[in-house]
């Protein structure tokens, strides 16, 4: 089973040899990276290259946004699985996509899932998302794995579409709501940590952005474009959530 792992960059020449590092000292053999650059103005192209022979496919050009570049990564990919590792951030060791082919292998599933830290440059976490066992009911209560940690059959972005690229920061909660609630996938939890994100790596920078642009009516949209009624108090069910991943982090 080919599992195809999409890595966007943009100005990331500090950060992105961690990430393809941690996806050539993967245990599991049959990966395909590639990286889609929004033709960087730094030196992110030159360390890419240096790792050339080992990546499937590099393409450095404009994008409108980061989903633009997901959707073009995920087009060009030939892998029955796909992921997503931004760049900066790191694969949780070098088990995780074995781990991740296992579950699909092992199980008759089209989506799988798992846990993620946030951390800081001495690598210690200060922000822990621990996802619970799959229940649509969940999404309705503010609930979202961690974005990168989720691992999806490619057969089912021909059936539910690929990424908005119209809605901000957040085309990733309409994604998350249209594959994990309006649409009916077969879903399992991986209960082991997937990823590290990095402070200041790729995903921490949109994430910023998200928090300055968010608002109730964009939340709300997510929901009425996959024609289903809001939940009541979604975009507050959403943030309370986030102090207990702070605690999670400060007991660590």
């Amino acid at each position: 089973m080919k599992v195809s792992i999409i890595t966007i960059s943009y100005n990331n020449e500090k950060e992105i040899q961690s990430t393809i590092e941690s996806v050539v000292g993967q245990t599991y053999s049959n990966i395909e990276h590639i990286i889609v650059d929004g033709a960087s103005k730094d030196g992110t192209i030159d360390v890419v290259r240096k790792y050339e022979n080992k990546i499937y496919r590099i393409i450095s050009e404009p994008d409108k946004n980061l989903y633009d570049a997901i959707n073009k990564g995920i087009k060009i990919a030939t892998g029955d699985i796909v992921g997503l590792i931004h760049a900066g951030d790191r694969l949780y060791d070098n088990l995780v996509v074995e781990k991740i082919a296992g579950e699909f292998i092992n199980n008759d599933i089209d989506i799988t899932y798992g846990h993620s830290k946030i951390v800081n440059q001495q690598d210690k976490a200060v922000r822990i998302n621990k996802s619970p066992k799959y229940k649509k009911s969940l999404a309705r209560w503010g609930w979202m794995p961690s974005h990168q940690s989720i691992y999806v059959r490619k057969e089912l972005f021909n059936k539910y579409g690929y990424y908005r690229t119209d809605l901000g920061g957040i085309g990733d909660y309409e994604w998350f709501i249209r594959f994990f609630y309006a649409n009916q996938p077969r879903i399992k939890r991986l209960n082991k940590f997937i990823i590290k994100f990095a402070m200041g790596g790729m995903s921490t920078r949109s994430y910023t952005e998200k928090l300055q642009k968010e608002h109730k009516n964009i939340t709300k949209d997510c929901w009425e474009l996959n024609g289903i009624k809001p939940p009541l108090g979604i975009v507050y069910l959403k943030w309370l959530r986030k102090p207990k991943q702070f605690l999670l982090a400060w007991l660590d």
